[in-house]
């Protein structure tokens, strides 16, 4: 054969057939022949060849020629050109017929080799594939569904019966399909054309998708795919498995995962959850604002700045026993404030109870800790602001009873009594009214209330000589009445220009005014003395809130408390314009409606 490529022409594209004996061989052969090169062109083709291609394609590229390629079939059995033998069966991608090939490898004088491929029809690829060993050992004997692919077209070749109830068609049907028939997102021929390189570079492509069946519904699956070869006949073999209920669990753990996330995004404690090497593996928003994105540090030096795990560490003993426990622990915020923190460390379990990492919760309590410091001395202040009335009105009263007084002694000392047991009857009363109105009772009967007749009675009880700073009126006669309950009004009043008494420097002016403001009444109440901070301005009209500094005077945290109360039960709010050398409360209450005309 050598000779008959070299001497006779045949070889070269254009060549005439061979003679003698080897022609009679070759036109003997009652299917197609032909001869190609390692460059992958024609030699020779036989008539049987030319006339099933209908041309003669010597000197063309056999995979652009036969097959429509441009480039070598993944089928191409290269094996034939190192002078190898190598016969199967192939199934045309275009056509799907299949045929019988013998590739005999013919030496070349260059001492490479070139093949002649002698051609015939064959059985259907399916009877191919049902006859092979791995279909009958295996294919049969698994649980998954599987299918055999033509490699080039994505033509089915083949389905166990797993694969045909799992998509719901008989197995004559589904043989007739192609993989875009049931696939929800059909794959493109260059998609399905990449897939054997795929298999190639990963040995098995594993991948999720989701297949329709004849019914119209969907379900998820995933596919292994990997290739096979019998002979020249080459498949692509996909192991489908129905993940539809592994999918259901995922959305329902997604789903509570991201419930467990917005919980702990919406919660005002910092979540951290540490390792057993107490390194940070989550941390929620609250303690990223407070400390910032600190993931794969030791939580001892990021909240306590420390280069080992701390004394009484709470997190440590739940690693130790399993149980939840609980500490209190102190630490310094990057401004500089101490904070006091309430832990609660609790064990993360794995799925054999194993303790993998601990969840911390970590409660602000600073704000808690001032209240109830606050509380205490607010109780305390309270118990000597009603202490020292009732000892001085006990005190005078037992004077007078044991010791002759003269007329000008006893008027001195019943006035003294007097102050002191009205001083006594305001404590009291702010007391009750307070929590009379935080009960939600409101107004009991709410009716006009002229605003300059108020306040000036309230400013008359100051105008005394036992009060040095002088009390001014800033108000117009007539302004509107507002709808409420005078004994209430008064009392808000009372305590704001009280507030002022007793923050302002002797001999100072306090002033009382009122003026129409839009839809209601603005009553303001100004003294001198220092200012009040910032940060402080809403914090004084919480409940026992006294103002920080030693040379603040002494009180209850009542008054400012009763005054919201009392303008929010009428409709209105209370605030304070504070400057480092005067400060000026405001009070800010609805006109009452204007009465119905007759009729």
């Amino acid at each position: 054969m050598s000779i008959f490529l070299q001497d006779e022409g045949a070889g070269e594209p254009g060549g005439e057939a061979p003679g003698g004996w080897l022609a009679a061989i070759i036109e003997a052969w009652d299917g197609p022949i032909y001869v190609g090169g390692p460059d992958f062109r024609i030699r020779f083709m036989n008539r049987n060849f030319i006339a099933a291609l209908g041309r003669d394609a010597t000197g063309d590229l056999c995979f652009s020629a036969l097959h429509g390629r441009e480039e070598p079939c993944p089928w191409c059995s290269l094996e034939v050109f190192a002078g190898r033998k190598v016969s199967g069966f192939f199934q045309h991608p275009l056509t799907g017929r299949s045929y019988q090939v013998s590739n005999v490898p013919l030496p070349l004088p260059d001492g490479t080799f070139a093949k002649v491929a002698f051609i015939r029809e064959s059985t259907e690829p399916e009877g191919l594939v049902r006859d092979l060993p791995v279909f009958r050992n295996i294919v049969d004997r698994l649980s998954d569904a599987i299918l055999f692919f033509d490699p080039e077209s994505g033509r089915v070749l083949y389905a166990n019966d797993l694969a045909c109830q799992g998509l719901g068609y008989d197995r004559e049907t589904l043989l007739g399909m192609h993989l875009p028939d049931f696939a929800e997102a059909p794959p493109s021929l260059g998609d399905w054309h990449a897939l054997p390189g795929r298999i190639d570079r990963e040995g098995v492509a594993v991948f999720e998708a989701r297949h329709r069946r004849s019914d119209g519904t969907f379900f998820a699956v995933e596919i292994k795919a990997s290739r096979l070869q019998a002979g020249l006949q080459r498949f692509i073999v996909a192991v489908v498995r129905d993940i539809s209920g592994r999918k259901e669990a995922e959305s329902r753990l997604i789903e509570e995962r991201n419930k467990v996330e917005a919980i702990m995004a919406a919660m005002g404690d910092g979540i951290t959850v540490q390792d057993r090497d107490f390194r940070i593996i989550y941390q929620n928003e609250v303690l990223i604002r407070r400390r910032g994105n600190r993931y794969g540090e030791p939580c001892y030096r990021v909240y306590a700045g420390r280069d080992e795990v701390c004394d009484d560490c709470a997190a440590q003993r739940s690693f130790a026993d399993g149980r939840v426990h609980r500490r209190p622990f102190t630490s310094t915020a990057p401004s500089g404030e101490i904070l006091h923190l309430e832990i609660t460390a609790c064990p993360l379990h794995d799925a054999d109870g194993e303790v993998v990492a601990c969840v911390e919760v970590v409660r602000d309590v600073t704000e808690q800790k001032r209240l109830e410091t606050s509380r205490e001395e607010a109780f305390s202040a309270v118990s000597h602001e009603m202490r020292t009335p009732l000892t001085a009105v006990l005190g005078f009263a037992q004077f007078m009873e044991e010791n002759a007084t003269s007329p000008a002694q006893q008027r001195e000392y019943l006035g003294l009594i007097v102050k002191e047991g009205e001083r006594l009857k305001r404590l009291i009363d702010n007391l009750l009214s307070l929590q009379r109105l935080r009960a939600g009772f409101g107004l009991v009967s709410p009716a006009p209330v002229w605003i300059y007749p108020l306040i000036y009675e309230v400013a008359e009880h100051y105008r005394t000589p036992l009060i040095s700073q002088r009390v001014e009126i800033d108000c117009l006669l007539d302004l509107p009445p507002v709808l409420g309950e005078s004994v209430r009004l008064q009392e808000a009043v009372t305590n704001l220009l009280d507030n002022a008494v007793k923050y302002s420097p002797a001999e100072s002016t306090i002033v009382l005014g009122g003026e129409s403001d839009g839809d209601g009444v603005l009553l303001w109440v100004r003294n001198q003395g220092s200012g009040i901070p910032a940060e402080e301005r809403e914090k004084i009209f919480e409940r026992f809130y006294r103002l920080q500094g030693s040379n603040r005077p002494a009180g209850t945290g009542l008054g400012l408390a009763l005054v919201r109360e009392i303008a929010q039960a009428h409709g209105g709010r209370v605030w304070v314009d504070s400057e480092p050398d005067a400060t000026t409360f405001f009070l800010s209450l609805p006109f009452a409606p204007s009465p119905a005309g007759p009729g």
